[in-house]
């Protein structure tokens, strides 16, 4: 059980990458602190891993939101004593040409994919500055370091999530806080059903990546269990692809 006893926080939980990384985590042994906007998501997870009251801590709210960040952050150590892993993992996407694009849903974007991680780094990184030790691990996406078209504003909140990675890591090692991102490729989340109905759109992302398939939502947690474990004890700072090798064209 890699993460026996450790606290962690997973912010959007209730679907893809973060639920299966919420299931991954407690199977190794953490205690959650999961926060989602639907109250249904969470409760389904509750069945699926027929967990205990006492282990998970399941809030509902919107993590863009400074005071419900505050809240949630406050009640985690109220019920655990401490924080050791944020998997700031909330996210949103929507394909529009640039020029096209509201300042209202450029905003929207903003706010969910990373105000939201500034806010949950801010609340948690306190608690683990003090303490100095902490592992913090940002799901950015491939569009953060490559140019796709119609994703400007979801691709400048994973770039700007990327930067604030590396200056994050820089500025707390010296208090033993490991901060890191993945950059997931396409992979098979609650998105996927309505991006394969674009054909063309989808058979250019098989192609275009070596390995000739997407990737899956446990894929994302496996990394993520290995950057929040101490077998990456020596790791900070970096963004690890996890895109079937896409990156290495």
């Amino acid at each position: 059980m890699k993460l026996k006893n450790k606290v962690c926080i997973v912010t959007g939980a209730g679907k893809g990458i973060g639920r299966e990384t919420a299931k991954l985590f407690y199977e190794e042994g953490a205690r959650l602190a999961l926060v989602t906007r639907t109250a249904e998501d969470l409760a389904s997870l509750k069945r699926e891993l027929k967990y205990t009251d006492k282990g998970v801590f399941t809030f509902e709210g919107d993590v863009s939101c400074e005071d419900a960040v505050v809240a949630f952050v406050k009640e985690t150590v109220k019920r655990f004593g401490r924080i050791d892993i944020l998997i700031n993992n909330a996210g949103m996407r929507f394909r529009k040409a640039f020029l096209d694009t509201t300042t209202e849903e450029w905003n929207k974007v903003i706010e969910t994919n990373l105000n939201s991680v500034y806010l949950l780094c801010r609340e948690a990184g306190k608690f683990m500055v003090a303490k100095k030790d902490g592992r913090i691990v940002n799901i950015a996406s491939i569009v953060g370091t490559r140019g796709l078209p119609e994703l400007a504003a979801y691709g400048a909140s994973k770039g700007g999530m990327i930067t604030l990675t590396k200056c994050l890591a820089v500025e707390w090692a010296k208090y033993n806080v490991r901060v890191n991102a993945i950059a997931p490729g396409f992979c098979e989340t609650s998105y996927a059903e309505n991006f394969k109905k674009k054909k063309e759109l989808y058979r250019f992302t098989i192609e275009r990546t070596p390995q000739g398939r997407w990737g899956s939502a446990r894929d994302i947690a496996d990394a993520a269990l290995f950057l929040a474990a101490d077998s990456s004890r020596y790791i900070t700072g970096e963004t690890l692809h996890v895109d079937g090798g896409w990156n290495a064209w």
